[in-house]
């Protein structure tokens, strides 16, 4: 199983992203936000679901363990595949979507392309009251950790994409400016 890659994003697509490893690089299918948070030459650190769906393999990625846990909480609902939970992602959050099945809103489910209001009903019956353990984990990074996890990883500090994440998601809770955030984040790398 491939838990995550990091790496450097090689080009991008409507829907995927290709990230260079050094040795391979991977074609990643990923939800328009994560898409929107990556530029061509980032050094990133993408969570991954593969996926075999008739003789062939896919890679979904996503910028947070959060939307990766909604995805495959998604995945078991019939009539629901890698595409349309995809397609879920790229129209409401993590936070929405859960909202949205615990209240019961069928309209607000079947807003999203390619989800009817049976489908919607379906992803109610099957999620209800089983959401809140299946999408709890780290929160998204914020605008200042996304700055200074790009500072980590620039060429100028040089470190990787899964050390840096890990010292800026060490520091959540503290009330840091990006600058005392990166330097944080380098004493706890260099610990």
């Amino acid at each position: 199983m491939i838990d995550a890659i990091s790496g450097r994003v090689a080009r991008r697509g409507a829907d995927y992203m290709v990230i260079d490893t050094g040795a391979i690089a991977y074609r990643i299918f990923c939800p328009t936000q994560t898409l929107a948070n990556y530029q061509v030459r980032d050094e990133i650190l993408i969570y991954t679901h593969l996926s075999l769906h008739d003789d062939e393999l896919k890679l979904y990625g996503f910028s947070s363990l959060q939307e990766r846990k909604m995805f495959r909480a998604l995945l078991p609902v019939s009539k629901i595949g890698p595409r349309l939970a995809l397609q879920l992602l790229c129209s409401l959050s993590p936070q929405d979507f859960m909202q949205a099945v615990e209240k019961g809103d069928i309209d607000r489910l079947s807003q999203v392309k390619g989800i009817g209001r049976k489908t919607a009903q379906r992803i109610l019956v099957e999620l209800r009251g089983r959401l809140g353990t299946a999408l709890e984990t780290a929160l998204p990074l914020s605008e200042k950790e996304k700055t200074a996890l790009k500072a980590l990883t620039s060429k100028s500090l040089g470190f990787s994409a899964t050390e840096a994440r890990r010292a800026v998601e060490a520091l959540r809770g503290e009330d840091l400016t990006v600058e005392e955030l990166v330097r944080r984040a380098i004493q706890t790398i260099g610990a």
